[in-house]
């Protein structure tokens, strides 16, 4: 077994065990279980809290016990794989609610103002033109606005603040269920790397990688422009807005477009090579992990949202539920951008060479680039990290 699919292993195996003693924690009394809500999971909503939480004990036990088995070599291929299917099947559609995506996209938004100064300031430092219309006036803006709206931004961050604390319970979940799927799947895609099948698929995801990541790309549209209308005097809620909840529509509605854009960079040239103005970075190849890693957790996540999604919208009327559905497009967006990642990956080591580029090296050609991309991708998944 490589060094690679040993580590996602290993990491599988740890997620799987503090999932486990989490949900333990609730079985004893010793924590209170976010289960007790039942949006917060279909079984819950379904079974009552007890099931879910003695479904989500087992569930993550049997994820430690196969971890383990892989581990010492007892589970092959089809083990693997079945493995990881189980826990995705668990805790992304039984386990799962609502939570995952507005936890994702809360967590974006507050990073949101930070990247912007950050991104100004590179702007002020690396661009003599850009300096003086773009980076200067837009920190000047930042400034004296953030002066002006200084109580909205205080309520902001007391909204968020008392947020944060009550759904402590349910954030770590969230947060921890998420890693351990997207862990579980990266375990049955290396398990599963470099058999016909996916050779196939590989090539046919590489063949039309720009147009998937391009349909990708407009998931989180809709979200962006209805967030925006938070701005107008004709907010998408149908009623006035004070202007701490205009401000944090803005910041919602900025972390959708940073999706957007970050999207499109699977195909784009800075998605493979670092632009100018990042300090330190500039010119170097981008390593996959970079890209593959977050776009994967993304993913993973609308996927887990699709089915709560789905469920929550068809309770709301016909009209309703298409809007929804047309808001949150979790079933195609997370499939979708699945595939962009793939696609980005495959093609990425197909034009590296090997995955030794994705070290962070300086962007110059690579020997044994034009290789099939499933093989290459079948390489990185299976074998040893040189």
């Amino acid at each position: 077994m490589s060094r690679l699919a040993r580590a996602t292993l290993i990491g599988a195996t740890v997620a799987s065990g503090v999932t486990a003693l989490l949900g333990l924690t609730w079985l004893l009394g010793l924590w209170p279980s976010p289960y007790t809500v039942p949006s917060a999971a279909l079984l819950a909503g379904l079974a009552g809290p007890g099931a879910a939480d003695v479904t989500h004990v087992v569930t993550a036990l049997a994820g430690v016990a196969a971890g383990i088995a892989a581990l010492a070599g007892a589970l092959g291929t089809r083990g693997r794989v079945t493995a990881a299917v189980l826990q995705l099947v668990v805790f992304g559609v039984v386990l799962q609610g609502t939570g995952p995506l507005s936890t994702m996209g809360y967590l974006v938004a507050m990073a949101m103002p930070v990247a912007v100064v950050v991104l100004l300031v590179q702007v002020v430092r690396r661009y003599p033109v850009a300096r003086w219309t773009v980076g200067v006036p837009g920190l000047v803006v930042l400034l004296v606005g953030g002066f002006l709206a200084r109580e909205a931004l205080g309520g902001i961050l007391r909204m968020l603040g008392s947020g944060l604390a009550e759904q402590r319970a349910g954030l770590l979940l969230t947060l921890l269920v998420l890693v351990t799927g997207t862990l579980w799947a990266a375990v049955g895609a290396q398990a599963l790397a470099g058999t016909p099948a996916v050779e196939r698929a590989t090539d046919w995801v590489v063949r039309h990688r720009k147009a998937i990541t391009v349909v990708a790309a407009t998931g989180p549209l809709p979200y962006a422009l209805i967030r925006l209308t938070w701005l107008t005097p004709w907010p998408q809620l149908g009623f006035d807005l004070d202007l701490s909840t205009r401000i944090w529509g803005l910041a919602l509605s900025s972390g959708a477009w940073l999706g957007f854009f970050l999207t499109l960079g699977l195909i784009r040239p800075w998605g493979e090579v670092f632009p100018r103005w990042m300090p330190g970075l500039a010119g170097r190849r981008v390593p996959i992990a970079a890209a593959a890693v977050p776009g994967g957790l993304i993913a993973v996540t609308l996927i887990f949202s699709t089915v709560p999604m789905l469920v929550l919208f068809s309770g709301q009327g016909l009209v309703e539920g298409i809007v929804g559905a047309i808001a949150f497009p979790c079933w195609y967006w997370g499939p979708a951008l699945a595939l962009a990642v793939w696609g980005y990956v495959a093609h990425r080591l197909r034009s590296d060479g090997d995955s030794g580029n994705d070290r962070g090296a300086e962007a110059t050609p690579r020997a044994g680039a034009g290789r099939p991309a499933e093989a290459l991708a079948g390489r990185w998944l299976r074998e040893d990290l040189p």
